[in-house]
């Protein structure tokens, strides 16, 4: 129950920073910081860096979310895991529509320094959270269900693309460091309260099974 409370709290206090950052952002009270961040990345520009992120920031275009999605589910459905591929799709898509209703009261426009086509409006990044949660689900699931020596491995392989899929949406200024930052303490948000949840769910499955008669 304590473990349950801190939580909570912390989902309170980053629901209060993203409420905060909103407010300077639609203030425009960041732009210039934002400017900083991007002319500072830029300088690290060139053929590989470009090349590799690229990459990145295609593998969570909302396509190849829905394809990997697929691909994940599947597995999971074949093992009977249907607690781990229900909070995979529900986080996913419920990240994806906040996104789209954020976008929508917001309406900033994309940085004009973007040099990849990019439709639609740029606060909050919604390939940074899409890619968030699908990734960060996954380390949940990692971490309650997998053992032995690919545990770790996942885990940090996730972890990073979770970093990097943020870092590429910057690098090719399609969006703003804040836009980026909103979508990781959303989708932070979200992992907390699934986390929660799962944790409930399966301790509920326990107390089932230990209360089953042989």
């Amino acid at each position: 129950m304590k473990k349950i409370k801190k939580e909570c709290y912390v989902a309170g206090i980053l629901f209060i920073v993203f409420i905060a950052l909103t407010f300077f952002v639609n203030m425009g009270k960041l732009d210039y910081f934002d400017t900083l961040i991007y002319n500072g990345l830029i300088t690290i520009k060139n053929n590989f860096i470009t090349s590799f992120l690229y990459v990145i920031t295609q593998l969570a275009s909302t396509s190849s979310i829905i394809i990997i999605l697929i691909l994940l589910l599947t597995l999971l459905l074949s093992k009977k895991d249907f607690l781990s591929g229900k909070y995979l799709t529900i986080n996913v898509a419920l990240g994806s529509l906040i996104t789209i209703v954020i976008k929508q009261i917001i309406k900033r426009p994309r940085p004009y320094w973007k040099w990849i086509t990019q439709d639609g409006y740029s606060y909050p990044s919604g390939h940074t959270i899409t890619s968030f949660l699908l990734y960060g689900t996954i380390i949940l699931i990692v971490n309650k269900k997998v053992k032995g020596k690919l545990k770790k491995p996942l885990i940090i392989f996730c972890g990073i693309m979770m970093f990097l899929t943020g870092l590429s949406r910057i690098y090719f200024g399609a969006h703003y460091f804040s836009d980026v930052l909103a979508s990781m303490i959303l989708g932070t948000i979200i992992l907390i309260i699934s986390n929660i949840f799962i944790n409930k769910e399966l301790g509920s499955n326990d107390k089932n099974k230990s209360g089953k008669t042989i």
